[in-house]
């Protein structure tokens, strides 16, 4: 018997690989929004502190600076926030594509396996058939004198 070839090799491994550059991509936008929150965290936090001084020094200037700073600041997290959401959505894309890619990897690894299995008890049937046959040529042989 042949030995066993699965003829949507080249296509499975072509599946496999735009899998895997989906992974890549749905870890790229994941950083991406780990990179929007970790600004917008701190720019809030640049507010908090450029409000202590605030505290201690209230002058007009002091506080005409912090509320300058604290309207340029607060306009840059509204436009992060936003970004953060077009790229939670990219990431939600991303991973639904990902999981279309592993899906039809699945399929294709499935109908391998299931013709794997055919062929293996295909080849077992003929390896069963030869042995018998072995078999009943040695006991012919044994039984002419």
């Amino acid at each position: 018997m042949k030995a066993f070839r699965f003829r949507l090799d080249q296509a499975l491994r072509w599946r496999e690989t735009q899998a895997n550059l989906q992974k890549a991509r749905v870890a790229a936008a994941t950083a991406r929004v780990a990179e929007i929150e970790r600004t917008l965290q701190d720019l809030n936090s640049a507010v908090i502190r450029a409000a202590a001084p605030l505290v201690e020094h209230a002058t007009g200037v002091v506080t005409q600076s912090y509320a300058a700073f604290s309207s340029v600041t607060r306009a840059r997290i509204r436009q992060q926030e936003s970004q953060a959401v077009l790229a939670r959505s990219n990431t939600e894309l991303e991973i639904k594509r990902l999981i279309e890619a592993s899906q039809k990897v699945r399929v294709l690894e499935k109908l391998k396996t299931a013709q794997h299995t055919d062929w293996h008890a295909g080849f077992e049937r003929e390896l069963t058939a030869f042995a018998d046959e072995a078999f009943l040529g040695r006991r012919a042989k044994q039984r002419v004198p």
